[in-house]
């Protein structure tokens, strides 16, 4: 009589084989009409054709006994050999990295140079090889994924879960490779060990184009956020995005105590740029004092477009004379800049800021760099202007304030540039 177990698994091996072959079509099929609609993700149409060549090399498989040796076993192979191999220039697509023909294909070669000396092996080395090629590629697609460029993507987490626990399976065939080898014709035969590899690569197959399709649509819509918080022109942050993130960032570095340091830029006479030389040479000009202070602030600063040719920098844990040494280092890097078309260099003033306990929010501290920035302007221009250290509330810092405190507050006037 048989055990318990082996009624469980006394699964039929070519319906088994039959639902993978649909699962992996259907999978390799809805990911195709996926990039259909998002020509921009070419990685889509690479997992989708993974999923199609493992569809026909399973077809093949199950077909043993059917048909020639050399389709089922030689093609059956090297088709899901090849697909691993797309399925990992697939993530490498989708994480912007390079790919070559040469490293789809690899796995799928060195299958055919092993299959030519089928005669001088058991059948157990040639489960072998391919145990080895695949699980090759499903681990270097985890770490593909590991090491993705946008960490922010939850689906992230799962897929590198399910190409790891993968791996492992197809690593385990190695030692099961005398209970793996396939007899000539597969509907005679059933077998626990390949009921549960196929039911595996089942699961995987369904669950991993889901999550592929996840993926590239959390992709699609942080792209979108990020457009919206990124100004076009310059690729820095725009108002919105420099208020609400900035805001954030100086209230952690008041509640840790930490010094904080505004710099406010404006580039000097820039209509005149624009009249003289015309907005493409204005853009131009903006896009290069971007690059400049991209490169010259940290990580976990904040550098953004707060107005035309206004742009603020928020820096943490610097102190005035830090900020102010910044400040200048910059304004001299920019004013020896060259502009095609552009008889006269372009120069940029600077008002810089730093949180006090008065003044502790970003619009009080915008406002105070603000004064700071007129001065420069006032005394010639292509210079930096410090705001004095103690202030009186600035009118956004009064209604701050008041706000925090429940109730009205007077607001005194501004004070004069």
């Amino acid at each position: 009589m048989p055990t318990v177990a082996a009624f469980y698994f006394a699964i039929d091996l070519p319906t088994l084989f039959a639902v993978t072959v649909f699962i992996s079509a259907t999978g390799g099929l809805l990911l195709l009409f996926s990039w259909t609609q998002n020509r921009r993700t070419p990685s889509l149409a690479l997992f989708g054709a993974s999923y199609l060549f493992a569809s026909a090399g399973a077809a093949l498989l199950g077909a043993r006994g059917l048909i020639p040796d050399f389709w089922s076993v030689c093609v059956g192979h090297a088709l899901p050999c090849g697909a691993y191999g797309m399925l990992w220039a697939g993530t490498r697509c989708f994480e912007g990295r390079q790919i070559r023909a040469s490293w789809i294909w690899a796995g799928a070669t060195i299958w055919f140079v092993g299959f030519q000396f089928e005669s001088l092996f058991p059948p157990q080395a040639v489960v072998m090889l391919e145990s080895v090629i695949l699980a090759a590629y499903a681990l270097l697609t985890a770490r593909e994924i590991w090491y993705a460029r946008d960490r922010e993507l939850l689906s992230r987490w799962p897929t590198l879960a399910l190409m790891v626990s993968h791996s492992g399976f197809l690593l385990v065939r190695i030692p099961l490779a005398d209970a793996l080898t396939l007899p000539p014709f597969l509907g005679l035969w059933q077998s626990t060990p390949v009921s549960v590899m196929v039911f595996e690569a089942l699961f995987t197959a369904f669950c991993l184009s889901f999550l592929r399709v996840a993926m590239s649509k959390e992709r699609a819509e942080l792209e979108q956020r990020r457009a919206a918080l990124t100004d076009s022109l310059t690729g820095v942050a725009n108002r919105r995005a420099f208020f609400d993130l900035g805001e954030r960032l100086l209230q952690r570095a008041v509640a840790d105590r930490r010094p904080a340091a505004l710099l406010l830029f404006d580039l000097d006479r820039f209509k005149a740029v624009n009249d003289t030389a015309g907005h493409q040479a204005g853009d131009r000009v903006l896009k290069a004092f971007c690059d400049l202070v991209r490169v010259a602030v940290r990580p976990g600063d904040l550098f953004g477009r707060v107005g035309g040719e206004e742009f603020a920098g928020l820096l943490v844990n610097v102190s005035m004379a830090e900020a102010l040494q910044i400040a200048e280092r910059l304004r001299g890097e920019f004013a020896v800049m060259r502009f095609p078309g552009l008889a006269a260099n372009v120069t940029v003033s600077v008002g810089v800021a730093i949180a006090t306990e008065t003044c502790r929010t970003l619009p009080a501290l915008l406002a105070t760099a603000d004064r700071a920035l007129y001065r420069a302007k006032a005394e010639g221009r292509n210079r930096v202007a410090a705001a004095p250290f103690v202030l009186i509330d600035t009118r956004a810092e009064a209604a701050h304030r008041a706000t925090e405190a429940g109730g009205p507050a007077a607001i005194p006037a501004p004070v004069a540039g």
